[in-house]
């Protein structure tokens, strides 16, 4: 989760309460999973709905799957575009995405570079290695005969530094899940919304926002539990910085990492400018 960031790089999102009576403790509990609805050749969206905490109150999960042969990927950074972090929506809007996640999560002493080592063709946003981070995203392949897309596991995988070279597109995080297997992430107090990005047994890539206040332990639980195949992940946000928005066709909706069914409209709640993002466009 990245550090509080001052009002001046927020926006105005909608109105909301926050509701006084204290979180309890969160028990994912996953509900039979919604049908994946189509949106588009190699575009579907899933809801799964999870408990988090004993009064049944629930808010979800949502994974949007996107297929490499019919969609494109592009590593976007406020260093890379005039210096100017964006909110997820205008990020979609500059750059006509058809959706749009956090790429990484940023540092505090440098809003605009990345807590990790991020590379999009010769600009390097972040050229050192995080070692605390074992897990690459990569994609725009300098060999077309390389896969459109892979997740990168630095610690299982001895020849890292040959595969990222193979790619035009890097970015560094926390891994969650490699091979199908969860990786590190003890049980924490600390519960809040998050981003990630997956890949699963058919190699799609999985754009993951969970609304839901749930450890990172827990969140990998879950979406391991959940009926989605899931090979690959990597953390990339948490807490209200989280964000997910998908415009495909008359589908347009903007998720952030905060349980709505905790909220009740009336006040308001900052949408968070973020300096970095993986979107996709139509091929």
């Amino acid at each position: 989760m990245c550090n509080e960031v001052p009002m001046g790089r927020r926006t105005l999102a909608y109105t909301v309460i926050v509701l006084t009576f204290p979180l309890l403790t969160a028990v994912p509990v996953p509900a039979d999973a919604a049908p994946w609805q189509t949106l588009d050749q190699g575009l579907s969206l899933g809801d799964f709905s999870v408990k988090t905490d004993r009064s049944g109150m629930g808010c979800g999960i949502t994974i949007l799957r996107i297929d490499p042969l019919y969609y494109a990927f592009r590593l976007l950074a406020a260093s890379e575009h005039e210096a100017r972090p964006r909110t997820i929506r205008q990020w979609s809007r500059d750059f006509s995405l058809v959706a749009a996640i956090n790429a990484s999560m940023y540092r505090g002493d440098d809003y605009l570079k990345s807590t990790g080592f991020m590379r999009n063709y010769r600009h390097k946003n972040n050229p050192n290695i995080n070692r605390s981070f074992g897990a690459f995203m990569v994609f725009n392949p300098v060999d077309p005969s390389l896969p459109e897309v892979q997740i990168i596991d630095r610690r299982l995988q001895k020849d890292w530094k040959d595969r990222i070279e193979g790619y035009h597109s890097v970015v560094q995080n926390y891994r969650m899940v490699s091979f199908g297997n969860k990786r590190g992430w003890p049980q924490q107090s600390q519960r809040h919304g998050a981003a990630a990005i997956g890949m699963d047994t058919e190699n799609r890539v999985m754009f993951i926002l969970s609304r839901a206040p749930l450890s990172t332990h827990d969140l990998i639980h879950t979406l391991l539990s959940l009926p989605i195949n899931l090979q690959n992940a990597m953390y990339v946000e948490g807490g209200p910085q989280a964000a997910l928005h998908l415009l495909a066709g008359d589908r347009k909706r903007t998720w952030i990492g905060i349980c709505e069914p905790n909220l009740v409209a009336s006040d308001y709640v900052f949408e968070f400018d973020i300096p970095n993002v993986i979107g996709i466009t139509k091929k």
